[in-house]
């Protein structure tokens, strides 16, 4: 069993936050710092815990998941963050992290249970020991809500906390970082939102760009052929990045680790080249943002890469026929 490495680097930044080596702990745990430059490595899940196992030596902390996950820098790191911030509301973020959280972790940690008035989250993955379980548990369940509070950007206060465990500290710091009631000793650990939460909307929604996502974390789960490999890596950081501008040959070659020469090789053995990928990309967002949204046509631009509309009225004019302008009106006419 792995997770990524890109799980590994939101651990490392909160350590960053709380004065602690960790480079040192990760090459305790006989992980190798540079890896975590990597997008698409992965390590042991035997050695993930053991860097919980580490830090407790370490810190003297039993809490040192709670604390951790208190120091979280909320922002989007990996795929969980995309999906999350591209959603809709609150609670489509979650059912969608939820269903591919096999992705970047291969032990599920968080199982959701719905009903008309909450949900839910039921958090930690499998472990070794019930030491290592109840501080992952710990580390989610302070994690999760100030990712969703960034995403929504408000305070997100779940209902109640639940752990299996009991206390590992006390009882006052608890609430103080969930601020919520606090129970130990259930029969699951779980974070319990209500309905009015869960609706609340992710100020970065775009569903195009949720459903790229999707389509990247679909062909993960269907564990995509190796020889495709490149061309995956390659559309899903152009997803990424396309809005801010960097999607560029240069700047995705750098992001991989490999060559301009070497990546266009690549992609070339795999059938196709980045301009190809990138165009194509652009297509799909300006697609859907014409014909389904109501996003003004410079932001449709902006989205789909482009820094001014004349050029992108040039590229939609090739791709489909018609300016942006005379595309949604005729979408409009279906």
């Amino acid at each position: 069993m792995t997770i990524a490495t890109t799980v590994l680097r939101v651990l490392v930044e909160a350590l960053e936050e709380m004065g602690i080596d960790w480079r040192a702990v990760l090459i305790d745990c006989e992980i190798d710092p540079e890896q975590l430059q990597d997008p698409d490595a992965r390590v042991s899940q035997d050695s993930f815990e053991q860097i919980w196992i580490t830090l407790q030596a370490l810190t003297g902390d039993p809490c040192i998941g709670l604390h951790a996950g208190e120091r979280v820098r909320a922002h989007a790191v990996n795929l969980f963050g995309y999906l999350l911030m591209s959603s809709a509301t609150l609670g489509a973020g979650i059912r969608r992290v939820a269903r591919y959280q096999q992705v970047l972790a291969e032990v599920p940690w968080l199982e959701t249970d719905e009903d008309t008035a909450s949900t839910r989250l039921r958090i930690g993955a499998a472990a070794r020991s019930d030491e290592v379980r109840a501080m992952h548990a710990e580390y989610v369940a302070a994690l999760i809500p100030r990712m969703m509070g960034w995403v929504s950007d408000s305070e997100v206060v779940p209902d109640r906390v639940s752990f299996r465990h009991d206390a590992r500290g006390p009882l006052d710091d608890y609430t103080r970082v969930l601020r919520c009631d606090v129970k130990f000793g259930a029969q699951h650990s779980e974070i319990v939102f209500n309905a009015a939460t869960l609706a609340r909307p992710s100020l970065h929604a775009e569903e195009s760009l949720a459903r790229l996502h999707e389509d990247f974390a679909e062909r993960l789960l269907g564990r995509r052929d190796e020889e495709n490999e490149v061309t995956y890596r390659v559309r899903r950081l152009l997803a990424e990045c396309l809005e801010s501008g960097e999607a560029d040959l240069r700047f995705v070659a750098r992001e991989l680790g490999m060559s301009v020469r070497s990546l266009q090789r690549q992609l070339s053995r795999e059938g196709t080249t980045f301009r190809e990928l990138l165009d194509g990309l652009r297509c799909e967002v300006a697609r859907e943002h014409l014909e389904r949204c109501q996003t003004p046509i410079a932001g449709v631009a902006h989205l789909a890469g482009f820094s001014d509309v004349s050029a992108f009225t040039r590229a939609a004019s090739r791709w489909f026929g018609a300016t942006p302008a005379r595309l949604r009106h005729q979408a409009g006419r279906r």
